[in-house]
């Protein structure tokens, strides 16, 4: 419906934003990580949004990036996960972090974060680990879309040397985040990594 929003910063709070389009204020919902991201008051903004429409209310939820959009969307479609619970998620572990714990069926990770207990947080993995892979996921704009393969494999045997899985999902992460063509094989993303965890 209202896909992004671009315009003049009216308000900035730590959980929502007003944002001015052409005379028009409207209220965001935000996690932490876009009230990091966008500007100070009066600067010109842009946020991608989702409506959330209800028989008594309607909301509109920003974000800083696409991929936060598309992980919320995904967020609220699994059961006993609403918006505000998908906000705390994002609120608490950047979107990357948060696809890494559900690639890597981390259920620890997830129960870490506020209103995700045992039951959610396997049913996140669950109904939602086939699905992020077909989803582009970015990570400081370096697409990892085909490379899901040869990170699942170095995280496992990374794992397999005794590592925890967060402390390698993090570790793959910075490397790819450096050379998006170091995710070529396993064998040398393990050794990219090693680096990274010692």
């Amino acid at each position: 419906m209202i896909y992004r929003l671009k315009g003049r910063l009216e308000q900035k709070n730590p959980t929502s934003l007003v944002v001015n389009v052409n005379g028009i204020s409207y209220e965001v919902h935000i996690p932490i990580s876009t009230y990091d991201a966008v500007g100070k008051v009066n600067d010109e903004v842009s946020v991608f949004t989702v409506l959330i429409v209800r028989e008594d209310d309607m909301q509109l939820y920003g974000f800083a990036t696409e991929d936060e959009r598309k992980l919320f969307n995904l967020l609220i479609s699994v059961t006993g996960i609403g918006p505000k619970t998908a906000l705390g998620l994002l609120s608490s572990a950047g979107a990357a972090d948060i696809y890494g714990f559900i690639a890597g069926a981390d259920s620890q990770a997830l129960m870490s974060m506020p209103g995700i207990g045992r039951k959610t947080a396997e049913r996140v993995v669950l109904e939602l680990r086939d699905k992020i892979q077909r989803v582009e996921i970015s990570v400081s704009g370096e697409a990892l879309e085909g490379k899901e393969e040869a990170r699942s494999g170095a995280v496992d045997a990374l794992v397999a040397l005794g590592y925890s899985r967060v402390q390698c999902e993090r570790a793959i992460r910075e490397v790819l985040k450096r050379d998006a063509s170091a995710g070529k094989s396993v064998e040398e993303l393990v050794r990219a990594a090693l680096k990274e965890v010692k």
